[in-house]
């Protein structure tokens, strides 16, 4: 197809739909738009750009046949199950306790981009859940996609096994029915949710929601589309309403009047209540929380690999003239970085059996070793697609796409990484450094807070986060910050690795410490 074609049917979808098409996407797409065109028995390719320009009820349904082409629909039941702990736990309860107290037993929950409705049917089994008398509440629950053939799925409350690969058993039995290898939801369930096609980008929204859960939805949208729904979804809550999004999903993104929340399972954004609540951060947050987990006197080096490329310069927000001398250090103490990066490889290599599949993902980490950064990411999502569960998969996608400046499509697959394996802290460094590196001082921030609060010994954040800190001239809290680490750093054997930065020993990382911000 013509190039300059092609970036106008680009740019047509991302005004009509929001959707970013990724350039290692563009022949998928043209071979979507031709098989359209075949079946339409359309004589070019501007021809069917045309009809799908033309802003007629002719072109409305051959984009509602045209999405489901462009449209991702994976998804299951109780997905993410640290946020619906979150709203199971504390979102959900908050805002049924608000009701009861206001005297009025009326929830709105919007679920956008529900696909084939897995995620607004789990809302309605918490709510069963949650509420003893529910059936003498007023609940809304709204399903809406810009997928049809998703939709009229979802309306059909049948599922596969596959939907429920992460469900509990007593909630499969108790709200399901097997029928001839499939799953029927149950009829008081479905009543609770309706559904509706809804695009994010042209059509107005339902107001007065409590609550809209948009997952995994605007990680595929165009910047501008991006600030144009958030304004939206703000609008469409009640005060005090609260979005969810993916992990990680709106990290360096303008969120106008939102305020953010942290907990420990994710970020959460209200609208406003009052004026007494506008400035809340996490500051509130306690630093050092009572939990069971281990001392972390180091980061991976695949972390750190990637925080020392090109990408990732000692020019960033967080650098100050006094970093270099634990660069300087690090020369002392740590092999070549080809090596270091060749002995992971073997390692990762003894800890493996043998098969086609996982020699694709070492081959991508030794192409990401050598920098050759676009045949290794071929190599990761083939072997993804394979593998479509793999942790260290995406965890190195992530990477990738964050050394060849990609922060959005890097913020993705730390995202997906996050939601296989949320107790590991790499993918939330990638995602400090990402912020860093796009000047978002605040969103390097609230991302440190949340590692102190996911894993209260982590040496290394409390270290960065001083250093924001020293950055912003808050003197107070980043010698509070740095007074945390020295006092974990002085529990450890002076000659301990912690490899922050590379490496460094827990005696020279004394010393610099102390030697103040």
């Amino acid at each position: 197809m013509n190039p300059i074609l092609l970036q106008k049917f680009i740019q047509l979808i991302a005004d009509y739909t929001g959707l970013h098409i990724r350039e290692q996407d563009y022949d998928s797409l043209c071979n979507k738009i031709f098989l359209r065109i075949k079946l339409l028995k359309l004589s070019s390719p501007e021809q069917y750009y045309k009809l799908l320009e033309s802003q007629n009820k002719t072109s409305k349904n051959e984009w509602e046949k045209f999405i489901i082409l462009l449209t991702v629909t994976e998804t299951y039941f109780f997905r993410d199950q640290g946020q619906l702990a979150l709203l199971k736990n504390v979102i959900l309860p908050e805002i049924i306790k608000s009701k009861i107290a206001s005297n009025e037993k009326k929830i709105k929950i919007w679920s956008a981009g529900c696909s084939t409705g897995e995620e607004p049917y789990s809302l309605a089994i918490m709510i069963q859940e949650l509420i003893p008398d529910w059936q003498e509440w007023d609940i809304l629950i709204l399903g809406t996609d810009i997928n049809e053939v998703a939709l009229t799925k979802a309306k059909e409350g049948i599922y596969s096994y596959w939907s429920f690969r992460l469900l509990d058993e007593r909630i499969k039995n108790k709200y399901f029915s097997e029928f001839k290898e499939e799953w029927h939801l149950d009829e008081e369930v479905k009543n609770m949710v309706n559904f509706s096609n809804i695009n994010l980008v042209i059509d107005d929204f339902p107001s007065n929601n409590d609550l809209i859960l948009c997952r995994n939805v605007l990680v595929y949208f165009e910047e501008k589309q991006i600030s144009l729904v958030i304004k939206k979804f703000y609008n469409s809550l009640l005060k005090g309403g609260y979005l969810i999004t993916a992990h990680a999903e709106l990290y360096g993104q303008t969120l106008g009047k939102f305020k953010v929340k942290v907990f420990p399972e994710s970020l959460v954004y209200q609208r406003d209540k009052d004026k007494q609540d506008e400035n809340y951060l996490a500051d509130s947050l306690p630093i050092l929380a009572e939990k069971t987990i281990p001392i972390n006197k180091s980061l991976p080096s695949s972390l750190t690999n990637s925080i020392s490329s090109k990408k990732f310069t000692k020019s960033g927000i967080g650098y100050d003239a006094k970093k270099q001398i634990l660069f300087n250090l690090n020369n002392k103490i740590n092999q070549n970085k080809k090596d270091k990066i060749a002995g992971k490889i073997t390692q990762i290599n003894s800890n493996l059996q043998p098969s086609q599949s996982e020699d694709l993902l070492l081959e991508a980490a030794g192409l990401f070793a050598a920098k050759a950064y676009n045949d290794a990411i071929k190599k990761a999502e083939y072997f993804l697609s394979l593998n479509p569960k793999n942790f260290r998969a995406y965890k190195l996608l992530a990477e990738l796409y964050a050394n060849l400046g990609k922060y959005k499509r890097a913020t993705f697959y730390c995202n997906q990484a996050i939601e296989i394996n949320g107790s590991s802290v790499e993918p939330y460094y990638l995602l400090v450094n990402i912020a860093e590196e796009q000047g978002d001082i605040e969103g390097a921030k609230i991302l440190l807070k949340r590692i102190i609060y996911l894993f209260p010994q982590e040496i290394p954040a409390y270290i960065e986060l001083g250093s924001l800190y020293a950055v912003e001239k808050n003197i107070i809290r980043a010698r509070k910050m740095k007074n945390i680490a020295l006092e974990m750093l002085k529990k450890l054997p002076a000659d301990d690795i912690v490899e922050y930065k590379g490496g460094i020993k827990v005696s020279q990382l004394v010393e610099y410490l102390q030697g103040g911000y």
